[in-house]
């Protein structure tokens, strides 16, 4: 009887041969591949896609499956997080370099018994995609670092965005496909190197968050301009909800329990997005209350810098970054807002609280000190604290 898909992958990820077992002990790293998950998410949403799920330590570091209730497809992969240099061909297979035909070498590197592989990122990798039939399979090593392998066609993958290892010389492609060979059993179907492929990742090592806090901005921006200035605590928030998943050591019986306890699908992520929507858009509030202090009188270039200002604090909340002053002047907005009824007109109310902060801090720009009041007492008269 022919294994289903779910069934399939139950199998795969329950195989201590091909699975992976979360937990404290395989945690490096796990920052640099939450935050590429975070990132892949958004190209999947922006690309259009109609259903994903990402299952995380289950089957390699991160399987992303077309479909969390029927898929079809799974694409596997190995996030390494690199230090310093480039990855070697012997980091990635435990083989020897060999010698290349074309060429006379004066030392031969001493061979390394083939069935080495089985330990390497690319044969752990390979056992993986190998592991599936019903399923379409594919795989990818992914790092901030390159690897410093010669293609076929004269590029280096060090500096290529995508290369899949049928593309490499000869004499390294016939190495790879008979060690790996080795890990086959007798009468299966012989290693395929074009599902088998490197990416150098663009996110850095460093503030691993703030490129993907800088990339959720971007999307929102395109997606719903309104919420750009939440893409920290967006990104916050699914940081949070993903960085358990990868924890589990439970053994899982059915694909439910997988997905409960590894997986985070496209209905996941379409919730909270919608979570964005349920909070008030404070944009359309500063541009009535703008328009109305232009009414009452505010000059246009004051109403101007107001604005710009009000831009550079939700530039800042994207980078995660405060002015020296900025928690001290949002809490002297709050306390002062306390005990003040409603205004019947707004420019007074704000000719008050400008003097009342510029007494407070003399060398904080006007403007400045009117845009956080401004943002303020708006969230005060919502509630959205």
């Amino acid at each position: 009887m022919a294994i289903g898909s779910l069934s399939e992958i139950l199998s795969v990820s329950t195989d201590p041969a091909v699975g992976e077992i979360g937990g404290s002990h395989n945690q490096k790293g796990v920052e640099y591949q939450r935050n590429w998950a975070v990132v892949q998410m958004l190209v999947l949403e922006e690309g259009g896609a109609s259903d994903f799920l990402f299952l995380f330590e289950s089957i390699q570091d991160i399987a992303i499956l077309d479909s969390a209730e029927n898929p079809t497809n799974i694409k596997l992969f190995q996030l390494k997080k690199k230090d310093r240099g480039e990855w070697s061909w012997a980091g990635l297979t435990r083989l020897h370099e060999p010698a290349d035909p074309a060429k006379r070498k004066k030392k031969i590197s001493t061979p390394k018994p083939l069935n080495d592989v089985a330990t390497s990122p690319i044969g752990k990798l390979h056992a993986a995609i190998h592991a599936f039939s019903v399923l379409t399979s594919s795989g990818r090593f992914i790092s901030n670092a390159g690897c410093d392998l010669s293609m076929a066609d004269g590029s280096n993958a060090a500096t290529s965005l995508s290369v899949a290892l049928d593309a490499l010389p000869d004499h390294f492609r016939i190495l790879l496909n008979d060690a790996l060979t080795t890990m086959h059993k007798q009468g299966e179907s012989p290693p395929d190197l074009s599902k088998i492929t490197l990416e150098k990742s663009d996110i850095p090592v460093e503030d691993t968050s703030i490129y993907t806090v800088g990339r959720a901005h971007d999307f929102f921006v395109k997606r719903s301009p309104k919420h750009a200035g939440q893409a920290r605590s967006f990104v916050d928030s699914l940081l949070a909800k993903i960085g358990p998943l990868g924890g589990k050591t439970d053994k899982c019986s059915n694909f439910e329990e997988i997905k409960s306890q590894h997986g985070y699908s496209r209905r996941d992520f379409a919730i909270a997005l919608s979570a964005l929507e349920s909070i008030v858009d404070v944009d359309f509030f500063l541009d009535a209350w703008l328009i109305q202090l232009q009414q009452e009188g505010m000059g246009f270039l004051e109403i101007a810098r107001i604005r710009a200002a009000v831009a550079s604090i939700y530039r800042r909340q994207v980078l995660g970054e405060r002015l020296p002053q900025e928690e001290s002047v949002i809490s002297a907005c709050d306390s002062w807002l306390l005990d003040q009824p409603d205004p019947p007109m707004l420019l007074p109310f704000f000719r008050a609280a400008l003097a009342h902060l510029t007494a407070k801090f003399p060398l904080v720009k006007s403007e400045e000190l009117q845009a956080h009041f401004a943002l303020r007492a708006i969230n005060k008269c919502v509630d959205l604290n």
